[in-house]
């Protein structure tokens, strides 16, 4: 009985990792497979989030921060970006937005 259980439990921790790793890959091809789109669009709101990630290094548990960028368009929702676009795009910026499916590609003011 407890090998049955710890069979399903297993299954169930692969299923949702294939279905993780395929919704990934899924929103990768439709992406790619999307025209390259440039419309006029204003900044309506910024965006940051920190998570850490404990990690051993050198026998002690540290805490490494990762951080990600999002900015709100007026024409599409959110769109992920790096520090170096965060920093450069203010609110209310008006401009060209470039995008391939939810993929940002550039904004130029």
């Amino acid at each position: 009985m407890d090998n049955f259980i710890f069979n399903m439990f297993g299954m169930l921790v692969l299923f949702m990792f294939l279905v993780i790793i395929g919704g990934g890959i899924s929103q990768w091809v439709k992406n790619n497979n999307s025209p390259r789109e440039t419309v006029k669009a204003r900044v309506v709101d910024k965006k940051s989030e920190v998570t850490y990630i404990q990690q051993e290094q050198n026998g002690m548990m540290t805490n490494t921060p990762q951080w990600s960028y999002y900015i709100v368009f007026e024409v599409v929702k959110k769109m992920v970006v790096n520090g170096k676009e965060y920093k450069r795009i203010c609110e209310s910026d008006c401009g060209d937005l470039t995008f391939q499916g939810t993929r940002y590609i550039g904004f130029e003011k």
